[in-house]
């Protein structure tokens, strides 16, 4: 026994090196069952974020329900309603973007593709234009690159290559479309039960863990719950703001689809910082349609709104709410988004939001105990 207690820090690394190099032989394997976990919990992962943001309109709905019910056939109905008053709140969002959106952006659309072969024969007359009058800029080869030929050639390829991807684009759809809707289910039986799961996390971090720890995580979660909570409210309060100022500037000086822009802006403005270049892109687009004037008059517009959202409304309602400097906002944002894309820009800003709060906090308290001492 005593030989074995001399050898067992040996026998202990001799163990750790072999599972080791069976993990690195077989990391393809384990990679894929990691995946593969990760994807049956996809469902589940999106339930609770679709959770989280309905409790966001459900705990405010309760609060005008008979919010002094505690028994009886209004406090049975009270969840069950609010829940249905949450749902229907959304989708006469979604439908009424949708509604003064989506047509005007598919009819713009058709006239860019209808007008594509006289804006080339445009562009091919101003380039041949271009070489006789500047020698210098002829060259032969981008005057190949841009004729007919080559254009017909490229197309061909693009359009090959864009049948695989739209039917990989359509699998994406249909798979997210299945754990959006499995995922809607585990919502509502989560919102539905939520003091029961929220007891039962309760029960069970006092069943491991000290007191101290059941405090700090109990602080944790709920400066958590707070910022984010606060955090898309602001966004949705600024984005909302941002679009109903776009549409009535572009009303009074009469330019062409300014409920339609002013949708579109109000939706990607939900998106921190970046969304309103891509409402601005968007919206760019479908006036070019129209006169290319109202198109620069209109970016005219959206820059100074711009500046003037950025500079006073935005920091006054989503930078106190979620109490972040805006350099931190603009990191997070950027960060955010190459990890995770949209995702990961609507997520990042009230995530470092928390981590910031809690850092901030441990600091000063950190600073007064050195300071008693």
């Amino acid at each position: 026994m005593k030989k074995f207690k001399y050898y067992k820090p040996l026998i202990g690394a001799i163990i750790l090196a072999g599972v080791m190099i069976m993990m690195a032989l077989r990391i393809s394997d384990i990679a894929s069952a990691i995946d593969a976990i990760i994807t049956a919990f996809v469902p589940l992962i999106v339930g609770a974020c679709i959770a989280f943001v309905l409790d966001i309109l459900v705990v405010r709905y309760e609060r005008w329900l008979w919010p002094k019910s505690e028994s009886g056939w209004r406090y049975k109905i009270r969840r069950p309603l609010s829940l249905v008053l949450s749902f229907v709140t959304i989708s006469v969002i979604v439908y009424f973007i949708a509604r003064m959106a989506l047509p005007q952006l598919v009819h713009s659309m058709s006239i860019i593709v209808a007008s594509s072969p006289q804006l080339y024969t445009e562009f091919q007359t101003w380039m041949q234009h271009l070489t006789e009058t500047i020698p210098m800029a002829s060259n032969q080869t981008l005057m190949d690159t841009l004729s007919g030929e080559s254009i017909v050639k490229y197309t061909r390829e693009w359009g090959t290559k864009g049948g695989t991807y739209i039917v990989n684009a359509m699998g994406t759809v249909l798979s997210w479309t299945l754990n959006i809707g499995l995922g809607l289910i585990f919502a509502i039986y989560m919102l539905l039960d939520k003091e029961r799961l929220m007891m039962q996390g309760k029960r069970i971090v006092k069943a491991y863990a000290s007191d101290g720890w059941v405090n700090r995580v109990s602080y944790v979660t709920r400066v958590a719950v707070q910022t984010f909570s606060n955090f898309f409210v602001g966004q949705f309060i600024d984005a909302l703001i941002l679009g109903v100022m776009v549409g009535i500037t572009l009303w009074l000086f009469n330019i062409e689809y300014a409920t339609t822009i002013a949708c579109v802006i109000g939706l990607t403005g939900l998106i921190p910082l970046l969304g309103i270049y891509v409402g601005g892109v968007i919206g760019a687009v479908m006036l070019l349609t129209v006169s290319p004037m109202d198109a620069l008059i209109y970016v005219i517009i959206l820059e100074v709104l711009h500046q003037i959202e950025s500079n006073f409304i935005y920091p006054k309602i989503v930078g106190n709410s979620v109490g972040l400097p805006g350099l931190w906002v603009f990191a997070a944002v950027i960060v955010g988004g190459s990890l995770m894309g949209v995702t990961g820009m609507l997520i990042g800003v009230p995530l470092v939001a928390t981590c910031y709060k809690l850092l901030m906090s441990d600091v000063d308290e950190r600073l007064a105990s050195n300071e008693g001492l």
